[in-house]
């Protein structure tokens, strides 16, 4: 008989061996299912439940209710024996010793057990469920309410705008949304204004940013663009001229401290006895600095914005910390195609941005009437427009701001106890001084708040996009109350959807559906880096089917050379 030569045999091996590698991959990219972007979180993540000590028991036939319940003396003794004889047996098999406490509804029981044995609920049910009598038994543990309250002390007297609307109209409505997520350390809100300081309730939150302030004389810091992105101030001196205006200053302006106060606002430290509270208590906060004396450059917000995201900026380093969420404070004038560019091509990258419309009582300003951003006004605590905030058809929600409501002013006054922010700031005018925590009004401290929440849904979503985000956060929002400026016919569509409410959103986040993702081309022969996306199931069969061929060829060779 003739021996088959080796290379032939090695040969029909290879191609057996290909074919079956073909048909694992086949059935793992068909089975497999396209991958989400983003790691999703912990969904089985709790707190560690509080056992009371009992036990609820469903019987294997159902008689738990006849063994209680009886209609005579004598039917309750015959029950009572059974019941015991039944404990007995049961105490005999697991070694753990049952009493009733009371009878349930839908056919079962609560019993107890000793000390020994409730020391340890789950083993001790565990052991419990290995009797064949026993159909189920849960211990019986505390629930607690949906309400979480942080204890910085300026939360339970000071922050009310960030309460249920129970508490104030126009509240958030966080404590429920935090007891469904506090945020994820790995997420990252940049914060584009005036940098920040290190207050002792943010400065742990903080991961490097930039300073993209060109001209040196607007620092204020001694130089021009830089990795150090601490605010220097932004007070300015009487006298001194602003570039491109030929008019000194005649009064001089404190230091605003602004971009820690509105960094604060979103993520100050909370549930840590200080302060205040912020509304995402783990995301970490990137400064970039754009805003010095006399205010932001065009030119520096938007490569600040840029760098923010993740997307390149000539002579600037790579940000190894990208941003899911950028805040915009700040802002002027009409959006821009080049404002526009920058927000489409942050959008591309998942990047969500927010900016705050504006203070002048007008129209929108830009960045935040560009197509895409989260544009947001301000409202008091009591849910109603406030006098300062810029309106209009661009803007998508409102946010607490802090001041008085349209209706409550006369003759320039508020005719009512106006509402504050409260933030995070510093004493000092013209240099550092002493940390504190002041009052704010404006929707510079507006946006932080949808900000916040953004990343909350973010949390609970890693795979939303920048539109899903919008469009969750105004479906989600609640109305604007009743009878006030934004309800009135001559005002409706320019308060944006409603009241920021960050329990409905981080709820209806958790249930938005993946986006449908492009169509992803055949790789080519070069190879590279990157996810792809899924191959369709068309693909993965056709290499489950080349496989099966292959393994079958090969075996066929090898039995037809071996005769």
């Amino acid at each position: 008989m003739q021996q088959p030569h080796r290379y032939q045999i090695r040969e029909s091996g290879r191609i057996a061996r290909h074919g079956a590698l073909l048909l694992a991959l086949g059935a793992a990219l068909w089975l497999g299912g396209p991958a989400t972007a983003g790691a999703a979180p912990d969904s089985a993540a709790r707190p560690t439940p509080h056992y009371s000590g009992n036990f609820i028991v469903r019987w294997r036939d159902d008689t738990a209710s006849t063994t209680t319940i009886a209609p005579a003396a004598a039917s309750s003794s015959v029950a009572a024996s059974s019941q015991s004889d039944r404990m007995l047996r049961i105490q005999q098999s697991t070694g753990v010793a049952l009493s009733v406490k009371r009878q349930m509804g839908g056919n079962l029981q609560l019993l107890s057990v000793g000390e020994r044995d409730a020391a340890d609920p789950e083993a001790t049910a565990a052991r419990l469920r290995q009797d064949p009598r026993i159909a189920e038994v849960v211990p019986d543990r505390w629930l607690r309410l949906h309400d979480t309250t942080p204890n910085d002390p300026e939360f339970a007297f000071n922050q009310p705008y960030l309460g249920t609307p129970a508490l104030a109209t126009g509240g958030v409505n966080l404590p429920p949304a935090w007891d469904r997520t506090r945020g994820n350390s790995g997420l990252v809100i940049a914060v584009v204004d005036t940098g920040y300081l290190p207050h002792p309730d943010l400065a742990s939150r903080i991961v490097p940013g930039y300073d993209f302030i060109t001209d040196p004389a607007i620092a204020n810091d001694g130089d021009g663009r830089d990795a150090d992105a601490t605010d220097a101030g932004d007070g300015v001196p009487a006298g001194f001229t602003c570039p491109g205006t030929s008019t000194q200053t005649t009064t001089a302006t404190p230091n605003s401290w602004h971009g820690t106060r509105v960094a604060g606002t979103l993520g100050a430290l909370t549930s840590n006895g200080l302060n205040i509270a912020g509304v995402d208590w783990n995301a970490r906060i990137q400064p970039v600095r754009v805003s010095g004396r006399c205010g932001a450059l065009l030119s520096d917000t938007v490569d600040g914005m840029r760098w923010a995201g993740g997307l390149s900026v000539p002579n600037a380093p790579a940000n190894p910390t990208p941003a899911r969420v950028v805040n915009i404070s700040l802002g002027g004038g009409t959006c821009s195609s080049i404002e526009q560019q920058a927000v489409n091509d942050l959008a591309a990258k998942g990047v969500v941005v927010v900016a705050a419309a504006g203070n002048s009582a007008g129209a929108v300003e830009a960045p935040a009437d560009c197509a895409g951003v989260v544009a947001v006004t301000a409202h008091a605590n009591d849910g109603e427009n406030v006098s300062y905030a810029n309106t209009g058809p661009q803007v998508s929600l409102s946010a607490p701001g802090g001041g008085c409501g349209r209706s409550k002013m006369s003759s320039g006054s508020c005719t009512v106890t106006p509402s504050y922010i409260r933030t995070l700031s510093n004493d000092g005018t013209t240099s550092l001084g002493n940390y504190n925590v002041i009052n704010s009004e404006g929707t510079s401290f507006a946006a932080p708040l949808v900000s916040g929440v953004a990343s909350l849904m973010l949390a609970v979503n890693p795979a939303l996009t920048p539109a899903q985000v919008l469009a969750t956060l105004e479906s989600t929002a609640r109305p604007h109350p009743a009878g006030t400026y934004c309800t009135a016919s001559a005002n409706i569509g320019t308060c944006g959807a409603g009241l920021l409410d960050a329990n409905a959103a981080v709820i209806a986040a958790a249930q938005v559906a993946p986006a449908p993702q492009p169509a992803t081309p055949a790789p080519s022969s070069s190879g590279g880096g990157g996810g792809g996306g899924a191959l369709s199931w068309p693909v993965a069969l056709g290499l489950c089917a080349l496989g099966l061929l292959l393994g079958l060829g090969g075996r066929v060779r090898q039995s037809a050379k071996r005769r």
